[in-house]
């Protein structure tokens, strides 16, 4: 064998070689497009599951804090109701338009602000809590006792547990303030 067909020999099996590789970088290369297709197909798949389950769980939040919002509304206006009763009372005495709290007024006082306790602690956070304590702890000597209080007076503890209410229930407009003259 000569050297011209020794070139020939290594060029005929280099090529045969290469073409093989060719043919097989050219398969490789569909199959591993096919492959990766379809695990980024898995990875989506499981991501909208994902996604999914994540938007269930954010619709019961949802409804869950809505729910807990609007229970608060309520618990709040029945609260306002309970405390605007007895201020109308305490008004009358102090403007000496009628000589003392009624006994039905003072009994239902007594009844309902225990339950406002109750359904307030249920779902408020301390401040609320300590601001109708200190409204509640501020009535009681007025009411029961005698002991005198101006109208100012009452009107700022009212005040600031409405503005503790607000608070708690996400309100950011600032404090309410009475601005007025009587």
């Amino acid at each position: 064998m000569n050297m011209d067909e020794i070139f020939k020999l290594a060029a005929a099996i280099i090529t045969s070689l290469g073409g093989a590789a060719l043919i097989l970088a050219a398969f490789s290369s569909w199959l591993g497009g096919i492959w990766a297709k379809r695990m980024l197909q898995n990875e989506r798949a499981k991501h909208s599951e994902t996604l999914e389950e994540l938007k269930k769980e954010l619709d019961l939040l949802k409804q869950k804090e809505l729910t807990r919002h609007f229970d608060k509304l309520a618990i709040y206006k029945d609260v306002v109701h309970i405390i605007s009763e007895i201020l109308r009372e305490l008004e009358a005495v102090a403007s000496s338009n009628q000589p003392s709290i009624s006994p039905e007024v003072k009994h239902s006082f007594a009844l309902n602000r225990n339950k406002a306790y109750g359904y307030i602690s249920l779902v408020s956070n301390q401040n609320v809590m300590d601001s109708y304590n200190d409204m509640i702890d501020f009535f009681i000597p007025v009411i029961y006792e005698n002991e005198s209080a101006t109208w100012e007076d009452m009107r700022a503890k009212a005040d600031s547990m409405l503005n503790a209410m607000r608070t708690d229930l996400g309100i950011q407009d600032g404090q309410v303030i009475y601005r007025g003259s009587r």
